[in-house]
């Protein structure tokens, strides 16, 4: 299994960049890296996609998704105007470097939707956006675990998921959403491993359930996340993808630019070794 480095880690390290993300992630081993949409941009201020190409191209690193497209359902007709451009934007950064998937999340305080309502939208909304990205990207959705999140939970994700009934549509597991809002195990077992197309990796406080932010995320297997059972599954039902480590810790964001990376590199490799055997 190769690994993955999302930017969220090292987001506020002291000197962080996307250049310094590509140079420390090559460094550690890393395979691939989620590049956050905000490093994206503070990058084109002053350097090209074709700069960006080029870096890939000479290295082992490559770019695995773009994270995030934040938001992509229930929206007024100037945020679906806003998902439109962002998702325009998203298309030529990935044509121009190779990448092959983007993340989308869903919208957070919907009230007065019945779940039936917001499934049924958010599967039009995907189906809308696979065909706006076109069969070379794939859209990966990932459900959110808080409890104002519209879509929390893998079963439910992972319905909208199949409803959507396309190729290049499925779903991201991050495992600290998943604990968060208490996704069950079972829906997971019964999911194709080939709709999850992003694994997280993450850990979490003990804390009371679906109370936790994402400052409370942990490294992996410092928490009490079920990561045996998530990982069972995950190869049970035929998984063979990336894993990509994502945390948002103040405490790490302390650390060295150099150093955060470097711990995100051993964590993952120790927990590919361990669940994956490899």
């Amino acid at each position: 299994m190769k690994i993955g480095f999302n930017e969220a880690t090292a987001l506020e390290c002291k000197g962080q960049s996307l250049l310094a993300d590509l140079e420390a992630c090559e460094k550690y081993g890393f395979d691939y890296i989620e590049i956050r949409f905000d490093c994206i941009k503070d990058y084109l201020k002053e350097h090209t996609l074709q700069e960006l190409a080029g870096w890939f191209q000479n290295h082992h690193l490559k770019p695995w998704a773009y994270n995030t497209l934040i938001y992509f359902n229930q929206r007024d007709a100037a945020g679906e105007k806003e998902i439109d451009e962002e998702t325009d934007f998203i298309i030529e950064v990935c044509k121009a470097i190779g990448m092959k998937m983007l993340i989308t999340v869903p919208q957070f305080g919907v009230k007065d939707k019945s779940v039936s309502q917001i499934r049924d939208e958010a599967v039009e909304r995907l189906r809308y956006l696979s065909d706006r990205v076109g069969s070379d990207i794939r859209i990966s959705l990932e459900f959110c675990g808080a409890p104002n999140c519209s879509i929390n939970q893998f079963g439910t994700a992972y319905e909208v998921v199949k409803a959507v009934d396309r190729e290049n549509v499925g779903i991201t597991l991050d495992t600290f959403h998943f604990h968060e809002m208490c996704s069950r195990i079972e829906d997971l077992k019964k999911a194709d491993g080939r709709k999850i197309f992003a694994y997280h990796l993450n850990d979490c406080e003990d804390l009371p359930l679906g109370s936790c932010g994402d400052d409370k995320r942990l490294w992996p297997c410092e928490g009490v996340i079920d990561h045996p059972a998530i990982a069972a599954a995950l190869k049970e039902i035929g998984f063979d993808g990336v894993c990509t480590i994502e945390e948002f810790r103040p405490e790490y964001y302390a650390l060295s630019h150099d150093e955060n990376v470097k711990k995100a590199a051993e964590v993952t490799k120790a927990f590919v070794a361990e669940y994956f055997g490899s």
